[in-house]
């Protein structure tokens, strides 16, 4: 972040045409801070700068802060006292249009949130002004948040009661644990993105697990934390992590922080990354995720919240998003989706993966003309996922009488997954789903008395076909994936 500030006798040199280059400035800007005094309006300048100000507030994303000094914004707003005087004079020498066109400007930036010096130390409004600024025009963080969030809400209010960051006095420190894939990134992403505007400096910090396992030092670590909190990297400068942990003592114990350490694994990159509570200003709020729920009781952190296996309804959701673009399947896809979504235990990582790489980008839609307009009719589903229809069909050994299948999708889905590089296998048998009862079962089939019993002589040809027919589909989704 860069501030420059313009001054008539430094930045705007004489034969400078000086409007030109004024205008310029205010429109680069992202903020503008208006100094209005008693005598403010008496400058036909300084109404002229404020009117291309507000020009921009109302065309660009700019904001105008503004300053009532020994002036109330009642006085501006309704343009008594010294402020109308001033207008009043103008009319003597500028148009009507010119002088309403100021008014208008003046009464806008009256309504805008600012500070008054009124009754107040001057200390005390620069502190409160420079709080504030340093909030607005922050560097804020590229962090990616997946497109389909479904289910987020309930855990999002239940870490904003334990965080509570309206208490601006404590230090609170939580942390999210659960499996990998279950969604505790994203997560602590949708708060930090909510809620970073009303922390003085804030940074998220991922994947630390990962970083430090390619060879990261966890100084590398350190560095990248300081670089977003200052936002500038040229004055950071240590060679181990105590003297790493020592600068971020000293640059946080003063600030209200919200920090996010994304996955971490061991007690000593707590340690060198947030110390102690004795670290962070009053208001601060870390939020840590992690696999390993002992790391954070050890850790002593305030509160922990668990992630688990979405909800069957809600996982069906989120793999129909991406792999249909609604809300749920249609009603050919229903079983199929069901039994996906029950052998991966609604890990949402698992659900995106495999809605995305095998659908959701080789969907096409069928379109017809329907009087004039061009409607959806229906779905015209890809080879891969016609031919695991299909191997569901030809893999049944239906029991009339017990209305199950002999034969589940976790073969299928094991080797299905295999060659897209998914190793979630271990995932899906250590997640705990929410539901009371979702052990992987033989799913039960809605079309009974459509199909024979299969003979079970037939059955090891039947299973030989079946794998045949894998090996064909693992083929065609793999040409589908690295051509696309």
């Amino acid at each position: 972040m860069k501030i420059r500030t313009f001054m008539d006798e430094r930045e705007l040199k004489k034969g400078e045409e000086i409007p030109p280059t004024l205008t310029k400035a205010i429109e680069e800007s992202r903020l503008s801070i208006v100094v209005i005094s008693k005598n403010y309006a008496f400058s036909a300048w300084c109404l002229n700068e404020l009117k291309k100000i507000v020009e921009c507030k109302n065309t660009k994303d700019h904001i105008i802060k503004p300053i009532f000094f020994e002036v109330t914004p009642s006085d501006v707003r309704d343009q008594k006292a010294m402020i109308g005087e001033a207008l009043a004079k103008h009319k003597q020498n500028f148009s009507m249009e010119k002088v309403q066109e100021w008014r208008k400007a003046l009464h806008q930036v009256a309504n805008l949130a600012g500070w008054t010096t009124t009754d107040r130390s001057q200390s005390d409004v620069i502190e409160e002004i420079v709080k504030d600024i340093n909030i607005q025009v922050k560097r804020v963080p590229v962090i990616s948040i997946p497109e389909y969030l479904v289910g987020i809400d309930a855990h999002l209010s239940k870490i904003e009661s334990h965080l509570d960051i309206k208490n601006p006095n404590e230090v609170r420190m939580l942390g999210i644990y659960g499996p990998q894939g279950v969604g505790k990134s994203t997560l602590a992403k949708v708060f930090y993105y909510k809620h970073l505007s009303e922390f003085e400096c804030c940074s998220f910090v991922e994947c630390i697990r990962e970083r430090i396992k390619g060879k990261h030092e966890i100084v590398e670590v350190q560095k990248v934390l300081l670089s977003e909190i200052l936002g500038d990297s040229s004055s950071i400068a240590f060679y181990n992590r105590e003297e790493g942990a020592k600068m971020i003592e000293d640059v946080l114990s003063s600030k209200r922080v919200l920090l996010v350490l994304d996955d971490v694994d061991d007690k000593q990159q707590l340690e060198k990354l947030a110390g102690g509570f004795h670290w962070f200003g009053p208001g601060s709020r870390i939020i840590i995720t992690t696999q390993k729920a002992k790391l954070l009781h050890n850790y002593k952190v305030h509160f922990t919240h668990e992630m688990k296996g979405m909800k069957e309804v809600e996982a069906v959701q989120l793999f129909s998003w991406h792999a249909f673009k609604r809300n749920e399947p249609d009603q050919c896809s229903r079983e199929l989706t069901n039994a996906i979504v029950t052998y991966t235990k609604g890990i949402p990582s698992v659900l995106v993966k495999l809605g995305t790489d095998l659908f959701s980008e080789r969907m096409n839609y069928q379109q017809s003309e329907v009087d004039g307009e061009n409607k959806q009719v229906g779905l015209k589903c890809t080879p891969a996922w016609n031919m695991l229809k299909e191997m569901f069909k030809q893999g049944r050994e239906f029991n009339v009488e017990t209305r199950r299948l002999g034969m589940s999708l976790e073969q299928i889905l094991r080797e299905y997954m295999e060659p897209l590089d998914m190793n979630v296998q271990e995932e899906c048998f250590e997640v705990e789903r929410k539901d009371d009862d979702f052990k992987l079962k033989q799913l039960e089939t809605e079309e009974g008395h459509e199909e024979e019993s299969e003979d079970p002589k037939t059955f090891p040809r039947t299973m030989a076909l079946l794998f045949q027919a894998f090996a064909f589909i693992i083929s065609v989704s793999l040409i589908f994936y690295f051509l696309f």
